[in-house]
């Protein structure tokens, strides 16, 4: 785990921070919540077979714990592709008091207390703040959205319609699963390598017949050609299926899960 990193604990809720974001965010683990059976117990997915009143009742305790307008929480939906929203007053609250209308996995806004939010279970979920223009965003991102570049296009809309400076910009990339964990047939590789080129070799290893695919240094890499400075990304270096008691891991579960959220809000 980076050294910036540091476990919380509020009530039966356990979440991670980091010290270098100074606005109000966390990555929640499974515990805290009051959802049950295979969504037990802090669940914020409603595509997960839970009880949509449970999954609210998540909301409230994690934004009541962090200070933040439960009715203004607008949340990504996890498509797999790489579009990005810029949150405006007449979003907020989107897919939780308000219909899902976008197929977004990535959001930013320079808008105050309305907290962002998206979702992970081995995916990369990154949380980015500008002290400079006082923007945020949060993106998801898995393989697919990884190769199509999602997170530095987060960063380009960031910095083209809310004025965020690349240099100063951090970037916090979340639990998900590590390079060990992720294995994968060929398919995997070859589709990244064809999208994003040589750049990805390094990332990406072969094992016997199997390959191992490093997600977090891959979009670590993509934030630094985005133009962000390396010493303003972490890589939070935490596995979900590593850490399977602790989060949930689509891997570890063979998909009978919950989902945790990434949070941030100015």
């Amino acid at each position: 785990m980076h050294e910036t990193m540091r476990r919380r604990q509020s009530g039966r809720m356990a979440y991670y921070t980091c010290d270098r974001l100074p606005v109000r965010h966390a990555f929640t683990t499974k515990s805290g919540g009051v959802s049950t059976g295979d969504c037990e117990s802090l669940n914020f997915g409603f595509n997960r077979g839970d009880d949509p009143a449970h999954v609210r009742q998540n909301y409230k305790i994690l934004t009541d714990m962090l200070g933040v307008p439960l009715s203004r929480t607008t949340l990504t939906q996890q498509v797999h592709q790489d579009k990005v929203i810029v949150v405006e007053e007449h979003h907020a609250g989107t897919g939780l008091t308000l219909p899902m209308d976008w197929g977004a996995d990535a959001l930013v806004t320079a808008l105050p207390d309305t907290p962002l939010a998206g979702f992970y279970a081995d995916c990369v979920v990154t949380l980015l703040y500008d002290p400079t223009a006082h923007v945020c965003g949060v993106c998801h991102s898995g393989w697919r959205g990884t190769a199509q570049k999602i997170l530095p296009k987060t960063v380009e809309k960031m910095a083209a319609a809310l004025g965020a400076c690349r240099e100063t910009t951090i970037a916090v990339i979340g639990p998900s699963i590590c390079a060990d964990c992720f294995e994968t047939d060929a398919d995997v590789p070859e589709a990244m390598l064809a999208q994003m080129g040589a750049q990805a070799a390094p990332f990406i290893s072969r094992r016997g017949a199997k390959y191992h695919v490093d997600l977090q240094g891959l979009n670590a890499m993509e934030l630094q050609s985005a133009g962000l400075r390396a010493e303003n990304i972490i890589v939070s270096g935490l596995c979900t299926r590593c850490q399977s008691d602790v989060f949930w891991s689509h891997r570890a579960t063979n998909g009978r899960r919950g989902v945790q959220a990434g949070i941030i809000c100015l």
